[in-house]
């Protein structure tokens, strides 16, 4: 499929903003074509530029809150498993959590010769289906953008439950006050009330991110200005 074939089914597949909290629905529509799903998910469908924007992200990863080969790390919301296919070679294990059956299942396809990887379904918004302190590293990325602030703070609660006490989380999303949030802004309020897509990004800021942490009981938070037209906010699990 052409990359404008698969745009146009990606446009074609959408729901309406108010099945936003719907999220298995909504993503199941978008996975069910792995070009439509792999363009959802991350732009584009070309696997060279997979690989290429996975890197660039595993590199943030290294830069912001570290990895090592000894780490057992959780994505939520690994859709194709973009990130998680270059990244099970550099830790010993990686867990890739979505609400979607059809991104899963294009995941497990992408991820036949990694042995060290294990794919969860969630049954909704939460990490219920992982026990407490399981993971040195818990990330989440282009993902916030797609879901409502109360459930963006339950991911980031979940998170701290399920690290290691020292583990890290990381979250991103683009900014409202960068240029590029700006335009996303405005083009995502120029759609009529009744045809909004439910997957329509939307922004975050930096205080908000730093406060989801915060509150959810992180230490050492940071919000980092991302050369790809993200913003960041880590922080760790205290010791004790």
């Amino acid at each position: 499929m052409s990359a404008a074939d698969a745009n146009s089914r990606w446009m074609d597949s959408t729901s309406t903003l108010g099945d936003r909290s719907a999220y298995k629905k909504v993503w199941e529509r978008q996975a069910q074509d792995p070009d439509v799903a792999s363009l959802a998910v991350a732009g584009h469908t070309d696997e060279a530029t997979l690989e290429l924007s996975a890197r660039g992200f595993i590199d943030t990863l290294r830069t912001t809150v570290g990895l090592s080969p000894s780490d057992v790390i959780l994505e939520i919301g690994c859709g194709i498993a973009r990130v998680g296919r270059p990244l099970s070679r550099e830790c010993t294990h990686w867990f890739g959590a979505d609400i979607s059956t059809g991104m899963l299942r294009h995941a497990s396809d992408r991820l036949k010769d990694r042995p060290n990887t294990t794919l969860v379904e969630l049954a909704t918004v939460g990490l219920q289906e992982f026990p407490r302190d399981a993971f040195d590293l818990v990330y989440c990325t282009i993902v916030f953008m797609h879901l409502f602030e109360w459930d963006r703070y339950r991911y980031v609660e979940e998170a701290f439950r399920v690290l290691r006490p020292g583990g890290h989380g990381y979250f991103d999303n683009f900014p409202l006050d960068s240029s590029h949030g700006w335009n996303v802004f405005i083009e995502g309020s120029r759609y009529p009330l009744d045809r909004r897509p439910a997957h329509i990004s939307m922004a975050s800021t930096r205080e908000e991110l730093g406060i989801y942490l915060r509150k959810a009981g992180f230490v050492d938070v940071q919000v980092h200005d991302l050369p790809n037209e993200l913003i960041a906010a880590t922080g760790r699990k205290p010791d004790c």
